[in-house]
């Protein structure tokens, strides 16, 4: 079946019409002509493949990573680079449009490296170790993760050479300014922790078994450093810690450059205290708040590794917190999970009346669902997005709220 692409949606696929329905077509661009092959079909909508490109999009390149079409985690990485660019910015202003009736305007898109970006891989391991392919639970081999950075790849090419019996997934971290790396095999029953220990001493800053939910550090100190800026962080084996980190310093910078001097800063959902560690220098006093007790314990090493004294650390569920606080916050910085704020949240951030709030997001439905209630009593000032994983349709942003 041949059809004409009329639009790209969210998540980077080929929009065309099949007799009334919408189909979704991974890997089409607008305006090429290409012959399809249907995989599913729902009530309202269907789902294909490209089985040929008759009419090439000008906008189309040859994608860097053989396995892009398989594996699925490089999913626009056959659009060119300022076509991606266009493509998350229009993206961002038709998800606002659509739920907060607001026309923006992108005050900045901040670009990062398009390849070996990435500082954190996670591997299934069945006979073989790799990445799913898309979709499903069938692991694929690579020789090399073009987002990955060259440690992760090197890592990777010394484990996918011996058995991994025994082994259910294998965690890769490695440190972009400090150059350290982590190992963490997670396992299901015993496994010979000699052989791999000798496999991967010279090659790994530390090795850490994971069993029953313990960690069991088979060598080095059980976590690695990294740096933003001058900044320096521990990452343990559960800690978040965004996995591009020449992004983060640029998203953490603009967050800094949307909050201004002097402020006294509650620093919501703050992990293991990066953002408010990163902008404390310019803030009075910072408060951060994390229901995560392992998250906290990292904040508070990062806080006194860095000297920095105008920042402390609550470990609790921040609703907890805001509903018995009766400090005074200039400014509300939230980076909350996938699923954004809820509204109780919302109402006790109006509760404390901050004069500026600045929202971290890497899901733009659900911030544009959370600006939509927050502009009941707040200006929308500004959005920039920083594109923290190229390649794929994903990118952060960085909102600016004032109070009325």
């Amino acid at each position: 079946m041949i059809v004409t692409i009329t639009n790209l949606d969210h998540n980077g696929r080929g929009i065309s019409k099949i007799d009334g329905k919408t189909c979704f077509i991974e890997n089409a661009l607008i305006n090429e002509e290409v012959d399809i092959e249907i995989t599913s079909e729902k009530k309202k909508y269907m789902c294909a493949k490209v089985k040929n490109i008759i009419k090439k999009s000008e906008d189309r390149v040859l994608e860097q990573c053989k396995y892009a079409k398989i594996c699925g985690g490089c999913n626009i990485m056959h659009i060119n680079y300022d076509k991606q660019i266009e493509f998350k910015i229009n993206k961002i202003k038709e998800i606002f449009n659509k739920f907060c009736k607001i026309n923006i305007n992108i005050d900045e898109f901040i670009k990062s490296e398009q390849l070996f970006y990435r500082n954190k891989i996670t591997l299934h391991v069945s006979n073989k170790v790799g990445l799913y392919k898309e979709k499903t639970n069938e692991i694929i081999e690579v020789d090399n993760c073009l987002i990955c950075n060259k440690k992760i790849n090197e890592i990777y090419n010394i484990l996918n050479k011996i058995d991994l019996k025994n082994i259910e997934k294998i965690t890769i971290r490695s440190s972009e300014i400090t150059n350290e790396s982590m190992v963490i095999f997670d396992i299901n029953s015993d496994i010979d922790i000699q052989k791999y220990k000798d496999l991967l001493i010279n090659n790994v800053t530390t090795f850490i078994v994971k069993k029953n939910n313990q960690y069991d550090t088979i060598f080095g100190k059980g976590f690695i450093y990294e740096k933003l800026n001058d900044l320096i962080f521990k990452i343990s084996p559960d800690s978040f810690f965004q996995v591009n980190t020449l992004g983060a310093q640029k998203l953490y910078s603009k967050v800094k450059d949307y909050l201004g001097k002097n402020n006294n800063v509650l620093d919501l959902y703050c992990g293991t205290g990066t953002i408010g560690i990163f902008i404390s220098d310019i803030s009075l006093n910072v408060v951060g708040i994390e229901i995560n007790k392992y998250a906290v314990c990292d904040a508070n090493e990062n806080k006194k590794i860095n000297n920095i004294s105008n920042i402390k650390f609550i470990c609790d569920d921040s609703q907890n917190v805001l509903k018995n606080t009766n400090m005074n916050f200039d400014a509300v910085i939230v980076d909350p999970p996938r699923s954004g704020l809820s509204k109780d949240m919302i109402n006790s951030i109006f509760k404390i009346e901050p004069k500026k709030i600045i929202y971290v997001s890497c899901d733009p439905i659900t911030l544009a669902r959370d600006v939509n209630l927050l502009i009941e009593k707040y200006d929308f000032k500004k959005i920039s997005l920083v594109d923290m994983f190229p390649n794929t349709s994903h990118v952060e942003s960085v909102v600016l709220l004032e109070k009325m």
